[in-house]
């Protein structure tokens, strides 16, 4: 009997380790609800993952916006440097301050640069004396049309030129400057020799017949600008007397729409109207004004 008992209790001891050894396989439904719920944990992941990433992407797109809008505020709210003012060349063969632009659009075309004849070169012998007392304002008349851009302007002045040196028998054009609709101012003789009119004047034409057109705003301004160069460089007296051409001769110059508009302006002088007595009479100046020099 007790052998009979230890048998079986050995049976039963091995049955148990076998039992450890070989756990109970779980059915396709367990295993199936396993592999499930481990999907789930997988998407889980990374959609947190995703989800991460994309707050991330966005707080540096964030960051990026703001850092280019700082930079574009500092940018526009940044004065610009200031750069110093001075005199605008043409060209290189201008000796210093010579003539700069004189602002607002209103630039200085010299003589190279609408084509000026070099034959004339070194003909002009008569110097202008500095300040000038008189500044004298002509146009050109005979139906001229006025030119409206550096093309046309300097084709008239070419022409102006030509008529002068063949036709009249003069060394050079007649005028220190020409005043075109463009709002340019041609270089004549320039600040340094005298004109063919007056030898104490400083002479300005009007390019057009001023008593058929009328004198646009640009022309008007470059002129009184040429005046104020002419005043700061003390090319022209402080004190200069503003005459027109029909005041010192026999003439229509510089056309009634002109002589309307510069009766207004400073330092215009009555000279040779009414009881005034002769324009440049105090310098001994000759009436009429017409040198021909």
């Amino acid at each position: 009997m007790k052998l009979l008992l230890k048998v079986n209790s050995e049976k039963t001891r091995q049955r148990l380790q076998h039992c450890s050894n070989n756990p109970v396989t779980d059915s396709p439904l367990k295993l199936n609800n396993k592999r499930i719920n481990q999907s789930r944990n997988t998407s889980n992941s990374v959609s947190q993952k995703v989800t991460t990433t994309s707050k991330l992407l966005l707080v540096l797109i964030s960051l990026v916006l703001i850092v280019a809008g700082v930079i574009v505020y500092v940018e526009l709210t940044r004065k610009p440097p200031e750069t110093p003012r001075g005199p605008i060349y043409f060209s290189n063969n201008y000796e210093h301050d010579t003539f700069p632009n004189l602002g607002n659009g209103h630039l200085v075309i010299d003589r190279m640069q609408w084509g000026a004849s070099d034959l004339v070169a070194n003909k002009l012998s008569v110097p202008l004396k500095h300040p000038i007392p008189y500044v004298l304002i002509t146009h050109i008349g005979v139906q001229s049309v006025p030119c409206y851009n550096i093309y046309k302007c300097s084709i008239k002045m070419r022409t102006i030129q030509d008529s002068a040196i063949a036709e009249k028998g003069l060394v050079d054009i007649q005028s220190n400057f020409y005043v075109g609709s463009d709002g340019y101012v041609y270089v004549g003789r320039g600040w340094n020799w005298a004109n063919t009119y007056a030898n104490s004047s400083l002479a300005i034409t009007f390019m057009g017949d001023y008593g058929r057109y009328e004198p646009n705003e640009k022309q008007l301004e470059a002129t009184q600008y040429l005046l104020a160069h002419g005043l700061t460089n003390k090319f022209i007296d402080l004190n200069y007397k503003l005459v027109a051409q029909n005041q010192t001769k026999s003439s229509k110059s510089p056309g009634a729409n002109v002589y309307r508009i510069i009766k207004k302006w400073p330092h215009f002088y009555p000279c040779g109207m009414d009881d005034n007595p002769p324009c440049g009479s105090e310098l001994g100046l000759p009436y009429p004004w017409n040198a021909n020099m």
